[in-house]
């Protein structure tokens, strides 16, 4: 029930992000240079590609950690954060594969999604979609283990919705965003969730820029997965738990 309740808060937020941009691509051809067919084909897989990676996966370990039930997971011979990737590839494939599948069926029969802009285009969007999950799981592993410096995680998980779904491009295109923001979003990992991918597969980026942005997006990937390892460490030393 869990899993089909997410699905259908997904699908409501695509019917209402269509109704808004509908809306703005009445009174002109393009904004930012994207065409309404673009847009169309953005809004409907930004929500898809999102949805491969839900909140299940942080509210588990942030419960994990504020319970203590995180000793489990410190007395098996298991690297931590690999783990952790696991389960969130196993939530993606029963619920998020799912959502994103739904949304291509329901785009092709009654938003003419376009198809990708090229069969090249179509593999480097395979790729960039896989890195860019790896990415968002890394993100909110490294954004969960701040509870073990708090006494509560819902904010924590509120507000790593709201950064993601925001800098990652899955509301709006990085494009139309003001200059400063755009800077900052630009050069960002989390433009390797959702901007990234959806520009190789409308054929927003060529040549170099296309080779400029898959570098981009595989050096924060082994960035993050360094990094993560760190800051793993530094959490384990930081666990107290009270209580038997």
């Amino acid at each position: 029930m869990t899993t089909l309740f997410n699905i259908l808060i997904t699908f409501i937020w695509v019917f209402i992000l269509y109704a808004l941009w509908d809306a703005a691509f009445s009174e002109t051809g393009a904004i930012a240079g994207y065409s309404w067919d673009e847009m169309r084909t953005y809004i409907l897989l930004a929500y898809g590609i999102n949805a491969l990676v839900g909140w299940r996966v942080a509210s588990q370990m942030m419960g994990t950690i504020r319970t203590g039930e995180i000793t489990r997971e410190l007395t098996r011979p298991l690297n931590y954060r690999s783990t952790q990737l696991a389960a969130a590839a196993g939530m993606s494939v029963v619920e998020g594969l799912i959502s994103l599948v739904l949304i291509l069926v329901l785009g092709t029969l009654l938003f003419d999604v376009q198809p990708p802009d090229s069969p090249v285009a179509a593999a480097l969007f395979a790729v960039a979609l896989l890195a860019g999950f790896v990415i968002k799981a890394l993100c909110i592993f490294l954004i969960s283990l701040l509870c073990f410096w708090t006494l509560n995680s819902v904010g924590l998980m509120w507000a790593q919705q709201a950064v993601i779904s925001v800098l990652s491009g899955t509301l709006i295109p990085l494009a139309m965003m003001p200059g400063a923001l755009r800077v900052v979003a630009e050069v960002l990992p989390l433009r390797g969730i959702v901007s990234t991918p959806l520009q190789i597969y409308l054929g927003k980026a060529q040549g170099w820029d296309l080779a400029g942005l898959l570098a981009l997006q595989f050096g924060w990937l082994a960035v993050l997965w360094f990094f993560s390892d760190w800051a793993w460490r530094k959490a384990f030393n930081a666990v107290e738990i009270q209580g038997g």
